[in-house]
């Protein structure tokens, strides 16, 4: 009797009770069901989740990003070399030594030269397949005509968009957004040239420092002394734009002007309609 009360899985001759085969499966397949059930319910529920937390575009806001001062407790500083009328027969000389030391440059060519080069296509094609930018210095450079006639603004916008379909045919599919007028903008625009230029979308820069090789009487050293007296003069600027032309001496000088900057830690860039900055003789904000 003792056995039999205390042990109940023992049948009445004392054996114990066998657990039928069917019941372990159920059981297992039970546990199987409940498992896999709370998988699929705790992904339910994320997924859930994030769809409530999910928010259309227009209503998320963004800070602007800061603009970058400084790296490494070093004064982040940026030159701009920049070459008016061409294509010539120095352009390639130029950029080979541009792209020898892995630098970007910003090229003001001219519609009369374009028209006049040989290879110009092929000049315009290599700067806009490495990374140079081509910025727009007019058809004509024709002083009356872009500055003295009764509709003058309106013939130097009109020159701009000439000169910009001629870029994009001839690079297939290059948009410049920026010129550089003849003579600078300084004492030859006016309000109505800034009002021309804010209807068709372009941008216009003049210089920090002229570099004067366009000088008959222009060396190697007169050019560098001349390039340390404005930065000196402005006080070494962050944004700094220097121009040059496309003569032989600029072919001669330009290694130097590129360790000088590297030297004072100037970074070289490329115009960047993304990134525009005001750079102009009229003293407009809107150029």
């Amino acid at each position: 009797m003792a056995r039999h009360q205390y042990y109940s899985n023992y049948g009445s001759y004392g054996r114990r009770n066998r657990v039928k085969p069917r019941n372990y499966v159920l059981f297992t397949f039970v546990t199987f069901l409940l498992i896999v059930g709370s998988f699929v319910f705790n992904i339910f529920q994320q997924v859930y989740s994030l769809s409530v937390a999910t928010v259309e575009p227009t209503y998320l806001n963004f800070e602007p990003i800061s603009t970058v001062n400084s790296w490494h407790n070093k004064e982040v500083k940026f030159v701009y070399l920049t070459f008016d009328d061409g294509p010539s027969r120095n352009t390639n000389k130029i950029l080979d030594i541009l792209d020898s030391h892995d630098i970007k440059g910003t090229f003001f060519v001219l519609g009369s030269s374009i028209d006049n080069v040989s290879g110009s296509k092929d000049i315009l094609k290599r700067m806009a397949s490495t990374g140079h930018y081509i910025g727009m210095h007019s058809m004509t450079h024709d002083y009356d005509h872009l500055y003295g006639e009764e509709n003058a603004a309106q013939n130097f916008a009109a020159e701009m968009l000439e000169e910009q379909a001629l870029i994009k045919q001839l690079t297939d599919g290059f948009v410049s957004e920026l010129c550089r007028a003849p003579y600078g903008t300084g004492g030859t625009f006016t309000d109505a040239h800034v009002d021309e230029l804010n209807k068709i979308g372009i941008k216009c820069w003049d210089w920090d420092v002229d570099s004067l090789d366009w000088e008959s009487k222009a060396t190697v050293d007169s050019i560098i002394e001349n390039i340390e007296y404005c930065m000196t003069l402005w006080n070494y600027p962050t944004h700094t734009v220097v121009l040059f032309h496309e003569k032989d001496i600029t072919v001669e000088v330009l290694p130097k002007v590129i360790e000088y900057y590297e030297e004072l830690g100037y970074e070289f860039l490329p115009y960047n309609p993304d990134n525009h900055v005001v750079k102009n003789l009229f003293g407009s904000d809107n150029l």
